[in-house]
């Protein structure tokens, strides 16, 4: 029992993180969930069904739609189909808007053999910070040149069909915690003193108030906004929440997620990682969406082989530069799985893994060395690579 309690003890001491480790996790963790937050937002895809097949495109290149509506805030794609016949593999296509206020998030691609033959499709995504602008997105290689015409119109340019929408229109709730959300209506459409009336589909998740009185007195450039409370209990619980008046109608879908562990505080995809001492591990790392944390098991042959029993050896360059790998590798996974089961221009289930691992490997080239050079002490690797430049010199 004594010996028992000295393991423990040992196990407990090792996976507790020291001030400097501590500092290179926060730090990391603190990248990937910026990381997240960019790469695995929901995209909304101007182009066609993307596994419609395409027999032929003019002159190699096509940006397609040739004109777009977009609304400020959101991520979208537009479908960038070449011919590899005539724009041939090495090639480099530059992608440019003409609006300051559009953000591009890809301003060139190099078609590589990889990308694959015959008629292939890359998408150019981007996002507006302005209403009431407008821009032509461009695509050319050569002489080759491709234009869309894009137009940013505002949020409330929706009311002017619907007459109201929520915002957001889509919502996730802890258990029992309240959170706002606003139904905007269009005066113009929905008069003042019409009364609109507010239901949800599900009795575990509830509503502040049942109708709303639209007051004309508060309405800036024709639109009211009425601030609404919604909170739920029973973790996975879904509803949907409905407002009417008359012949209108907006909808707002809301679930309730699974409670976090006790003593998290997340503030995005990702927390610090745990450290898992399972005997016999079937894998070197897991991810939970509930916790956010990436386990990595330290018995599994290849991780035991540089962090030691116990992890005692977690602290050197190897073992930090293998534990770097491991947390790269797992969470762009994790936020390329995220990015490709939300997006609506990836819904080929039978393609999904290719998918899924072809964007973690170009989240891998685009971020890798940072989350490196946040999860490895650098004056660590400074001091090796001076003591290796010392040998070269000898020899």
């Amino acid at each position: 029992m004594v010996e028992e309690e000295k393991r423990r003890k040992q196990k407990e001491i090792q996976t507790k993180f020291d001030l400097e480790e501590a500092n290179r996790f926060k730090k990391a963790f603190h990248v990937l969930n910026e990381i997240a937050k960019v790469e695995a937002e929901a995209t909304f895809n101007l182009g066609e069904n993307p596994d419609e097949e395409i027999t032929e495109v003019p002159d190699g290149l096509a940006l397609y739609p040739s004109t777009a509506q977009i609304t400020v805030g959101k991520r979208y794609a537009f479908q960038l189909r070449i011919d590899t016949k005539i724009v041939r593999h090495g090639a480099v296509i530059s992608i440019a808007c003409t609006c300051p206020k559009v953000k591009l998030e890809t301003t060139q691609i190099r078609l590589a053999p990889e990308d694959g033959s015959g008629i292939i499709k890359k998408y150019v995504a981007l996002k507006a910070s302005e209403p009431n602008v407008q821009g032509v997105v461009r695509a050319s290689t050569g002489a080759i040149s491709k234009e869309s015409k894009l137009f940013v119109i505002p949020e409330k340019e929706l009311l002017l069909d619907q007459g109201m929408i929520f915002q957001p229109e889509s919502l996730t709730l802890r258990p029992n915690r309240p959170r706002k959300v606003y139904l905007l209506v269009y005066i113009k459409m929905i008069t003042g003193g019409s009364v609109i009336k507010l239901s949800s589909d599900n009795n575990a998740i509830q509503l502040s108030r049942a109708e709303i009185l639209v007051n004309e007195a508060m309405a800036e450039r024709h639109v009211v906004k009425h601030e609404i409370e919604v909170w739920g209990e029973g973790e996975g619980q879904q509803a949907m929440i409905t407002a009417e008046c008359e012949q209108f109608i907006a909808l707002l879908e809301a679930h309730v997620q699974t409670r976090e562990e006790p003593g998290t505080d997340r503030s995005g995809m990702f927390s610090e990682p745990l450290f898992d001492y399972e005997p016999d591990p079937p894998q070197r790392t897991r991810y939970s969406s509930e916790t956010g944390k990436v386990s990595i098991y330290c018995n599994f042959p290849s991780v035991f082989h540089y962090l030691g029993e116990g992890s005692k050896f977690k602290k050197t360059l190897s073992a930090q530069v293998l534990v770097a790998d491991l947390v790269a590798e797992r969470c762009f996974y994790e936020i390329a799985r995220k990015k490709v089961e939300s997006s609506e221009s990836l819904i080929n289930p039978g393609a999904k893994r290719d998918k899924i691992e072809l964007f973690s490997q170009e989240l891998s080239k685009k971020y890798g060395r940072r989350v490196h050079e946040a999860l490895v002490d650098q004056s660590l690797l400074s001091q090796s690579r001076l003591v290796a430049q010392n040998e070269l010199v000898h020899v």
